[in-house]
């Protein structure tokens, strides 16, 4: 996108800077006043110019909006509002500073140290929870949305400076209603984080993402990757045979009652897995508390992790978001962020139920969940 195409304003949003550029959308910083005065910042996710006149990409964009707008869940990333200005369409997200689960793990491994277990269990519950809420939700009229996910991997757990769990990027996400349907033959999501019954391209339901979260809790715990091969065909057939390793023979002091809890996650036969993904976030919350007991110790471990692996960075990022509202968009326009910020560019847009017209930003509901 040219310069000559950055807006001005989109909705209740000043913009202030370009933050990011990607194959389908520019992001923007934006600034706005609530009714108090109290300034506040966004991010701006906006369709591209060139992508503006394909009708497809703007109902799944839009599509995505309206799926993002009614979740409302504290481990959910949270859209602030939607909607188009002129001819062009936007997504108001919140700005979180941390870095993701992928960004931990691999600074832990360059490190050769762990992230232990407690820790792992505590952050995949919350995202369980997150995703319970998403998988439960209806429409408007109250009926059922069927939403999954498809891309529940360590790259869209998001881990905050200021100790939340933030599950991102709906992009990919299934659900009722869709009216972009993926095209037959066509499985979405990353190959290493399928289930088995999206390899085999069966009908699939939220055991899906029970199922990658699995993967992500094994990993974590064991500092290993699971399915790793040469290619993306031995990675299939691995998942294909379900061979998981016993994590209790790789890893030293592998809590005994965390294995079952795993192993189950990540049954082949998605009917002897969790049914819903409450239910794994209950086993992991009591594993956690058995060990761990009292309210808030997590939290600060989790603060404690960004800080040692990521020295000096939570100053840079806060400085950052201080000085960027002062920018002009005219004088710079991009601003490089001093590390990965959430959300910046989801890994895609395919997503679901037809949303209402959107002539202007529409706020969701402030009804907690």
């Amino acid at each position: 996108m040219s310069g000559s195409r950055d807006p001005k304003r989109l909705g209740e949003y000043t913009i202030v800077a370009r933050i990011g550029d990607g194959g389908m959308a520019t992001v923007y910083l934006g600034r706005a006043r609530d009714e108090a005065g109290k300034e506040r910042v966004a991010a701006i996710k906006v369709v591209r110019k060139e992508l503006e006149s394909q009708e497809e990409f703007v109902q799944m964009f839009l599509d995505e909006a309206h799926i993002l707008s009614l979740l409302h869940h504290p481990n959910l990333s949270r859209a602030l509002g939607y909607g188009t200005a002129g001819d062009q369409h936007f997504i108001a997200m919140e700005l979180l500073l941390g870095r993701t689960v992928k960004d931990v793990w691999d600074a832990a491994v360059a490190q050769g140290s762990s992230l232990g277990f407690d820790l792992p269990a505590w952050i995949c519950a919350r995202v369980a929870h997150g995703l319970h809420h998403a998988h439960e939700l209806g429409n408007e009229s109250g009926r059922p949305l069927n939403i999954i996910h498809r891309d529940v991997t360590p790259s869209n757990i998001f881990l905050t400076y200021g100790n939340e769990v933030k599950l991102f990027d709906f992009g990919l996400a299934k659900a009722r209603g869709k009216r972009h349907a993926t095209k037959a033959g066509i499985v979405k999501g990353k190959v290493s984080y399928l289930s088995p019954e999206q390899i085999e391209m069966v009908p699939i339901d939220r055991r899906a993402d029970i199922y990658a979260l699995g993967i992500t809790l094994w990993e974590a715990t064991t500092m290993r990757r699971l399915f790793q091969a040469r290619t993306d065909l031995e990675v299939v057939n691995a998942i294909k045979a379900g061979r998981v390793p016993d994590a209790t023979k790789l890893t030293a002091d592998y809590p005994e009652k965390l294995w079952p809890i795993v192993v189950r996650a990540l049954q082949r036969d998605r009917a002897s897995r969790y049914a819903t993904a409450k239910e794994l976030a209950d086993d992991l919350d009591r594993f956690v508390m058995a060990r761990r007991p009292g309210v808030g110790w997590m939290e600060g471990r989790l603060g404690g992790l960004l800080d040692t692996l990521f020295v000096g960075e939570r100053k840079r990022q806060d400085a950052w978001l201080k000085k960027a509202p002062t920018v002009r968009l005219a004088d710079l326009p991009t601003l490089q962020a001093p590390a990965p910020m959430m959300p910046l560019l989801p890994s895609g847009l395919d997503v679901i139920p037809r949303p209402p017209r959107l002539p202007r930003i529409s706020k969701p509901p402030s009804r907690p969940t």
